[in-house]
């Protein structure tokens, strides 16, 4: 095989359009509203709205510098890559590590989401079984996680078309809460009562049901979950056609679009039904919620169930993606074994990686067989958050720095930007990544000390990275000594 054709098989097919790029970045993250919506209203009761407010900053901030990085840098990885740049192979190596953690854990968090809305539509079929009883909550998952991973072995395009049609159609759907469900609120009183109603909650500490400041503590570091996925949009940027002009955009969009859904609505959650009918159901919360729109709330829910599927299915893909590309990028920057960056010849996709890490996720499944939704969906939720927020930091951290390593370094730049004089060199430095900065290491913090299981499951997933990491490093030095 001649030189060029090796270093072909070594990199992406760019199939990635505008459209194909916002979906990757909504699909993953719009997603997760119909996963939290539930345990959010169950921590925070009517302060969800603000749960979900502050957690944004983390996703508004996170979001802008993966545009930026990404435009600077369009290849395949994201978050780890930037590390690597700026802080070098031992940083790039835990963000891109914190980054496998989140993705893994997200192909199970998603397939078990995507069983809780399917058990909605397919109940009345199935009067005898629940699937979101163990075992099936978890042997339907992976039944549903396999199929995926047969599906990204033949091709990126063909995955990421599916994100595309299922986006559009949730889009559609979100749109319908809103044209039906604000008005009500509005036009009955409940949107005045809720705003009325919250000095004395705040005053008295009790935010309806068992809710009040400890778990509102609890409920804002699992809100991320809402904003987890935008690096899904970096993650393609060598698969992106044209990525310095079509990921800006993108990651603006999908910013806009995730930001405005989980706050309406969260409010819709607590304005427009019991806070009791959402916070009571953590497997289909908006399904619980669409029963409550006026006029088309009987129909519209088995609507909302069918979605709920759908969308959390690619949620579920986009964690395949998400995944795969990581390891294959780290593997191809020598921060994991060589075998990592195996592209299949004839549909040139990152098969061992697809294969490992779907299989982890089936794993992860597997022992958790005999959990309940309850108990299963909040342990999952936080180790997810637990790997993204230190992957997180590091991307924030990374735009600052790279800006004075290689600011001459070509791509588009976030707003809110300073001068900043370094041995009496000026440079232009935004203010965006260092909020960024202090809101991921505060919500990381109160995750570390509200959610032990959360803690002792990230802790240990770290400590056999590094200790990998290091092993590796020292055998590939053996071996150059050698050679």
């Amino acid at each position: 095989m001649s030189q060029t054709k090796v270093e072909e098989s070594r990199e992406l097919k760019r199939e990635v359009g505008a459209w194909g790029s916002f979906s990757m970045g909504y699909a993953d993250v719009g997603a997760d509203i119909y996963v939290v919506l539930g345990v959010i209203a169950l921590f925070a009761g009517i302060l969800s709205p603000l749960a979900f407010a502050v957690a944004a900053v983390v996703y508004v901030s996170t979001g802008l510098c993966y545009a930026e990085l990404s435009t600077r840098y369009p290849v395949a990885g994201g978050g780890h890559f930037f590390s690597l740049k700026a802080f070098g192979p031992f940083h790039g190596f835990v963000a891109g590590w914190g980054l496998m953690l989140s993705y893994t854990v997200d192909i199970a968090l998603f397939a078990l989401a995507t069983v809780g809305y399917l058990q909605v539509v397919v109940g009345p079929v199935l009067t005898n079984i629940s699937l979101i009883t163990p075992p099936y909550y978890a042997l339907v998952s992976i039944a549903l996680i396999l199929l995926l991973l047969a599906l990204n072995l033949v091709g990126i395009r063909y995955s990421s078309k599916l994100n595309e049609f299922i986006v559009a159609v949730d889009l559609v759907t979100v749109a319908l809460f809103l044209v039906f469900g604000l008005p009500s609120i509005i036009a009955s009183g409940a949107l005045s009562g809720w705003l009325s109603s919250l000095p004395a909650a705040i005053s008295s500490g009790s935010f309806g049901g068992t809710a009040n400041w400890s778990t509102f503590v609890v409920a804002l570091s699992l809100a991320t979950v809402s904003y987890i996925g935008i690096e899904s949009i970096s993650q393609a940027a060598e698969e992106t056609k044209n990525p310095s002009r079509v990921i800006p955009r993108a990651t603006k969009a999908a910013i806009f679009a995730v930001v405005t859904v989980a706050i309406i609505l969260s409010l819709l959650s607590v304005t427009l039904a019991p806070l009791s009918a959402v916070s009571g159901n953590t497997s289909s919360p908006a399904w619980s919620l669409a029963k409550y729109m006026p006029y088309i709330g009987p129909y519209f829910a088995v609507w909302v169930a069918i979605m709920g599927t759908l969308v959390c299915y690619v949620s579920t893909n986009t964690g395949v993606i998400g995944v795969s590309r990581v390891t294959f990028s780290m593997s191809r920057l020598g921060l994991l074994p060589k075998g990592f960056n195996r592209i299949s010849s004839r549909f040139r996709t990152p098969y061992l990686t697809l294969i490992l890490f779907t299989a982890v996720a089936c794993l992860l499944l597997a022992f958790g067989v005999e959990l309940s939704t309850y108990q299963i969906i909040p342990l999952i939720a936080s180790v997810y958050n637990f790997g993204a927020l230190i992957a997180y930091f590091y991307v924030n951290a990374a735009a600052i720095v790279l800006r004075f390593k290689e600011p001459t370094q070509k791509g588009w730049k976030m707003p809110l930007n300073v001068t900043v004089h370094r041995a009496g060199i000026p440079y232009r430095v935004s203010i965006i990544p260092f909020i960024g900065i202090a809101f991921t290491a505060l919500i990381w913090l109160i995750l570390v000390a509200t959610n032990p299981d959360g803690r002792v499951a990230g802790a240990a997933w770290f400590a056999i990275g590094i200790a990998g990491y290091l092993i590796y490093q020292k055998w590939k030095g053996r071996r150059k000594a050698d050679a």
